[in-house]
């Protein structure tokens, strides 16, 4: 797996989707499962602290990620903007640079979703400085490529 937190918890909502589900909307099943996680207080546990998804209107328009995650500011601190997470395609991993350095978030992650066997030989697209996290739909599983 990883010793990262945020890509531990990104992975865990991964790995605790419904095949029905989604199969039907990939994207609202894993907000509901990192739901789930947030109840559980999974953030806090791995030391990230308090974690949510909400809009940033700081992040370039266009193509934007899925899930723009932020740590909630504690003993008078603002909050700060964690991850930028999209369930992504190639076009997409462009965008999703820009958003490390401004509006400054820590992590920018593309979930790529798909069958192991239906990889390119060349393999899945990469970008400096985003994360790639394969959810291998024949063994419904998540890992983080390097």
């Amino acid at each position: 797996m990883t010793d990262d937190p945020f890509l531990t918890l990104i992975v865990e909502a991964l790995n605790l989707m419904h095949p029905r589900f989604a199969a039907a909307d990939a994207r609202s099943e894993f907000y509901h499962q990192f739901r789930r996680l947030w109840d559980k207080a999974l953030p806090v546990q791995l030391g990230l602290g308090h974690v949510l998804i909400q809009d940033d209107p700081a992040a370039p328009r266009g193509a934007r990620p899925d899930f723009l995650f932020w740590q909630l500011g504690e003993h008078g601190q603002p909050d700060r903007r964690l991850g930028a997470v999209s369930f992504a395609s190639a076009p997409d991993l462009a965008a999703m640079t820009r958003l490390r350095p401004d509006p400054g978030y820590q992590y920018a992650v593309a979930v790529v979703v798909g069958r192991a066997a239906d990889i390119p030989p060349e393999g899945l697209p990469a970008a400096d400085g985003v994360t790639v996290i394969f959810f291998d739909t024949d063994r419904w599983a998540a890992r983080v490529l390097a």
